[in-house]
């Protein structure tokens, strides 16, 4: 016959109830920490391998930066007799005032310079901007307009939401976009 052994439920003592209850707190400790470590690894993966992570692509208006260009190589230039095959591509960069005035204040004064510009129409509707002058700059002599372009920091104070042209455009530019300005019909 098969001898079968009939074991008794015998109620563990106190001390190794203590000692298997920190065994299974550690375990489930043990279980969370490599949980939290995969997910970690997880996300720096995600993370590290999404578009735009190489370090050129964060600050990429640097490379045409003047002080950037100290740090290139030295460019080989071509023989100075020598003849394209191809014709040059044609500049799309003027400073006539007019492309000056697009680029730097078209965007609030309007093409037509009194103050119809999507930005200020913008700024004035959902929050609530209420502009210092007038923003109609056509009735402004050129001298004044020129002397609001050269100023360095906020030319109309600062609650002004004009930003200070003095550093970005030199002289020839900002007496183009003051002159362009003044052409414009009042």
């Amino acid at each position: 016959m098969i001898n079968r052994v009939i074991s008794h439920s015998i109620s563990p003592s106190a001390d190794q109830v203590q000692t298997d209850q920190p065994k299974a707190g550690r375990s489930k400790r043990r279980f969370k920490g490599w949980f939290i470590g995969i997910a970690m690894l997880f996300g720096i993966l995600v993370v590290g391998c999404s578009q735009g992570t190489y370090p050129v692509d964060i600050f990429y208006e640097q490379h045409y930066q003047q002080s950037f260009k100290s740090h290139e190589p030295p460019r080989l230039l071509g023989v100075a007799d020598a003849v394209s095959f191809y014709p040059p591509p044609a500049s799309t960069v003027t400073n006539t005032g007019a492309d000056l005035y697009l680029v730097n204040c078209q965007m609030c004064h309007g093409a037509d310079a009194k103050g119809t510009g999507p930005v200020l129409a913008k700024i004035t509707e959902m929050y609530g901007y209420k502009p210092i002058v007038d923003t109609n700059i056509t009735t402004r002599p050129v001298a004044f307009i020129a002397s609001r372009l050269e100023a360095e920091s906020r030319p109309l104070g600062p609650t002004s939401v004009m930003p200070p042209f003095g550093k970005l455009l030199n002289e020839t530019e900002r007496s183009a976009i003051a002159e362009y300005v003044g052409s414009l019909p009042k």
